[in-house]
């Protein structure tokens, strides 16, 4: 566990255990990548603010019972994805918006500035958007399995911790959302910029 994460995890038992000072060091020591991994979550950015306001409310109503010593970016993801199933059962998805599908064409080595001419611009913004589609036709476990280990660099044990299932399913989850998303952009780029799947 690195400094970072034990400085998180000493807020964390603080603030379960009544210690309301330290709420706003706690938010913002949590807020970038919890955010982040809303909006891969649910893809829209209007659906994913949301999720992160109401993640961050469930985790205060429910930080009696954080387990001292847990990873605290890792039960916050576990509440976010409950969460994201809960509401996916009565919501209607929300048409998706440019930002997203910018942030999974960054993440796959597609590069959308400094750009020559109009042409590339076009196949640019194209790419964008075969991207964010291609995520919204997966699966949620593969979706899900593939933001924990390639956006938030997870390995196959902490991913399964979070998802209730096994290392080994996670990874094949996580290579099946890849290569799906592969085969969509066919670009030589995802192939230099994603060699590595990780591992356990």
């Amino acid at each position: 566990m690195d400094a970072g994460t034990e400085n998180v995890c000493d807020l964390m038992e603080r603030y379960a255990t009544g210690d309301e000072c330290v709420f706003d060091a706690l938010y913002h020591a949590l807020a970038p990548r919890l955010h982040g991994f809303c909006r891969r979550l649910a893809l829209y950015r209007p659906e994913a603010d949301d999720l992160f306001q109401e993640t961050f409310l469930k985790l205060h109503r429910a930080r009696g019972t954080y387990v001292t010593g847990a990873n605290v970016l890792h039960w916050a993801y576990a509440i976010a994805r409950s969460i994201f199933l809960t509401n996916l059962r009565y919501r209607r998805r929300r048409p998706e918006q440019l930002g997203a599908a910018e942030d999974v064409a960054r993440q796959e080595g597609i590069q959308v500035q400094d750009l020559d001419t109009p042409e590339q611009e076009l196949i640019a913004e194209n790419l964008l958007e075969v991207a964010v589609e291609e995520l919204g036709r997966m699966s949620e476990k593969n979706r899900v399995a593939y933001v924990l280990m390639k956006e938030e660099g997870l390995s196959s044990l902490e991913a399964a911790a979070i998802l209730g299932t096994s290392p080994s399913a996670v990874k094949k989850r996580a290579q099946r959302a890849y290569e799906q998303l592969r085969t969509a952009l066919d670009i030589d780029e995802v192939t230099d910029c994603r060699s590595n799947h990780g591992t356990a």
